[in-house]
């Protein structure tokens, strides 16, 4: 009997685990292809505001900043952790912003997904020419909306 319930719990979830990586991989897929269409943009004019829509909509801005600063956050009023949380974003956005200068047609492809205890892993391949890099992207639901926590 025992077995019976146990099998039936992984039928049941197994569809839920298909679905959320269904979801993802549009995800990744959508945020991709945002990314390629700034960067490919003639004007230019609005990089940097259009780059950090994008990393707000798509990275846990809060959760990695708060993250970096650890038990300090604690001991911080609410003004100045939201003055860290904007050069935390400003960050992001210069970092990303140097990138894009470096761009010149590499494609990111998605190689497989899996859960992880901390949500998805999300593991691509930057690719270019003949040459290849690995990236690994820890993704959550945070608000019912996937968001990056991390990329290796």
């Amino acid at each position: 009997m025992l077995k019976k319930i146990k099998y039936f719990v992984i039928i049941l979830f197994i569809p839920l685990l298909l679905n959320a990586n269904e979801e993802l991989e549009i995800w990744f897929t959508d945020m991709s292809d945002d990314f390629i269409q700034i960067i490919e943009m003639t004007d230019k004019s609005n990089l940097q505001k259009n780059l950090s829509f994008l990393i707000e909509e798509k990275f846990a801005v809060n959760s990695i900043s708060m993250g970096l600063i650890g038990k300090i956050s604690k001991k911080t009023n609410q003004e100045d952790l939201d003055k860290y949380k904007k050069a935390f974003l400003t960050h992001l956005t210069k970092s990303l912003y140097n990138l894009i200068e470096r761009y010149d047609g590499q494609v990111v492809k998605l190689e497989k997904i899996e859960k992880d205890v901390n949500g998805f892993l999300i593991y691509s391949k930057l690719e270019y020419g003949n040459k290849s890099y690995s990236i690994v992207w820890r993704v959550a639901h945070i608000n019912n909306k996937p968001k990056v926590l991390d990329v290796i």
